[in-house]
């Protein structure tokens, strides 16, 4: 028995010590890719920095470090999910306040301005006094069109890293576009040194804006002398060209015609460029000369998505149906195919094929599956279209699968109110309870629906109570409450909540009716009557009409 024991425990600790090497390779591992990763970085080598990162993620996914460099690799290369990896890192390293900023640059970079913004909210005070933070801050503020809080911002950024170029680069823009015309001045003052000394991305900058600042104040023939040195520079753009071309269509005369062909040149086999050209020609030339140029450009060229994409556009712009959907049929837009398919739709709409329009909406819908981004712009489309039901539709796929998308309920909830469709609003308000019970409002709202279709089986009595004990000054809670009260004939009670409001709340039409019928109620049929008045310039779901029409 003792030999068998001794047997087993040897075994054991072979094992162990097996694993133990095991663990040690796979660290040592581990360690030496991300050594790796490091190296490809500082030689701007993103794509094996990017392989490496992938390897050791494997081995182990918690790893902070790989993942706050695989988010770096991402935003360099302008990833299209630069913010999942910095989403990540916070995930990981919750406490990291510089993490926190960085993914509030990298949501805002994608067009996620409500993420930027509630990353930013979660800063703790003490690291808001960093030029990172007060960067990050002034850019949402110009996303959310607060040039004053911009400015401020990006001043104290400024102050706080003054050997840094791109907190004073920021400053200056935007104070040249002040309505103070000293700090406007000043500014100009300080993007010309900027542009005659600093170097690289700053100096190009630099002179981004005092060109287009010259032609904003009609100095077209500076504009133009600016233009031109900046297409000089080492790593100008393709966006500076057409900058140029702005102000030569301003100008007029031949330069034009031949800018425009070399723009086009200089785009022919770079589809990139010819997305950024022709999207502009479409907006200020016509679609009928983009088409154009784009139908000679290389077989190869035409056939790839980005111009496919522009030449349907163009035809849609030109009402080319027929055209369109020809054009479309025998193509492949790869991960947009949910986009060709959508065109195809409109074609069909346009040239009354209803059949043929609802077939390939549906194909557009399955394409999409249940990827937000393609969802998002399905549902733009729609608002495009001026399609109210596929844009209903979509709300409602985008409500049950991505809760995290908090603009898509209100939005819904608008049309149904607007449609009287009280039965739907409530399923909404279920649905925006179950993917978080913690949502107050949305709990107010499913009280209020379930009274007025008397959905008892929903316990909007009870539901009605904790709203407004969550909040007793919040009108609406109390209004809703102070409604419970009233289905329950508890009429004083009713009447007693409802005037703790404020005189001038009690006003507002969308409360006036619950005063009115609660006040009738209560046998004040005179002062009642004012209320319900005041009722009628508010817009009533269908309940509420036949409520306050029959208490009149």
């Amino acid at each position: 028995m003792r030999k068998l024991f001794l047997l087993i425990m040897g075994c054991t600790c072979l094992l162990l010590a097996g694993y133990a090497a095991y663990l040690g390779y796979t660290k040592a591992k581990e360690a030496r890719l991300l050594g790796m990763a490091r190296t490809f970085v500082a030689r701007s080598d993103m794509r094996n920095a990017i392989l490496s990162l992938s390897e050791a993620l494997q081995i182990d996914p918690q790893n902070i470090e790989a993942t706050r460099l695989m988010a770096d690799c991402a935003a360099a290369t302008e990833r299209s999910n630069s913010v999942q990896w910095r989403s990540r890192v916070v995930e990981l390293d919750p406490r990291s306040t510089a993490d926190r900023v960085a993914l509030a640059s990298a949501a805002m970079m994608s067009g996620n301005f409500a993420l930027a913004t509630n990353s930013l909210q979660q800063v703790p005070p003490g690291y808001r006094k960093t030029a990172a933070y007060q960067n990050t801050a002034g850019a949402l503020a110009i996303a959310a069109h607060d040039p004053a809080l911009a400015e401020a911002c990006f001043r104290e950024a400024a102050e706080l890293d003054p050997e840094s170029l791109a907190p004073q680069l920021n400053y200056a823009v935007t104070r040249l576009h002040s309505t103070n015309l000293v700090a406007e001045a000043e500014a100009r003052t300080e993007l010309t040194k900027m542009a005659a000394s600093s170097v690289g991305v700053f100096r190009r900058q630099a002179l981004r804006e005092l060109t287009a600042d010259a032609f904003v104040h009609g100095q077209a023939d500076l504009a133009l002398r600016r233009s031109q040195s900046l297409l000089t520079e080492t790593n100008s753009q393709f966006a500076d060209r057409i900058l140029q071309l702005v102000i030569l269509q301003q100008i007029g005369g031949d330069q034009f015609s031949t800018a425009i062909k070399t723009a086009q040149a200089a785009a022919v086999n770079d589809p990139t460029r010819i997305f950024e050209l022709a999207s502009w020609e479409m907006k200020y030339l016509s679609p009928d000369q983009t088409l154009d140029w784009m139908q000679h450009l290389p077989a190869a060229t035409q056939s790839s998505q980005p111009v496919a994409l522009l030449s349907a556009q163009c035809r849609i712009l030109q009402g080319d149906w027929h055209g369109l959907d020809h054009t479309l049929e025998a193509q492949k837009w790869g991960d947009l195919e949910f986009v060709r398919h959508a065109f195809r739709a409109r074609a069909f709409s346009e040239t009354k094929m209803h059949s043929g329009m609802a077939g390939e909406w549906e194909k557009s819908i399955q394409d999409a599956g249940m990827r937000i981004n393609d969802l998002t712009v399905l549902y733009c489309l729609t608002k495009q279209w001026n399609w109210p039901k596929e844009e209903e539709d979509l709300l409602w796929i985008i409500v049950r699968n991505h809760p995290q998308e908090k603009w898509a309920a209100p939005i819904l909830a608008d049309a149904l109110v607007a449609g009287g469709r009280t039965q739907s609003l409530m399923l909404l308000c279920n649905l925006q309870l179950e993917h978080d019970s913690s949502d107050i409002l949305a709990k107010n709202n499913l009280a209020m629906t379930a009274l007025l279709l008397n959905a008892l089986e929903q316990k909007p009595f009870k539901l009605a109570r904790e709203v407004f004990d969550s909040c007793p000054t919040n009108v609406s809670f109390a209004a809703t409450y102070a409604f419970s009260l009233y289905r329950q004939h508890k009429n004083t009670e009713a009447l007693q909540v409802i005037q703790q409001l404020d005189p001038r709340d009690l006003r507002d039409p969308e409360v006036a009716g619950y005063y009115g019928i609660i006040l009738q109620a209560n046998g004040q049929m005179e002062k009642a009557g004012t209320y319900l008045k005041l009722a009628g310039q508010a817009q009533l779901l269908p309940e509420e009409r036949i409520l306050f029409a029959a208490t009149k």
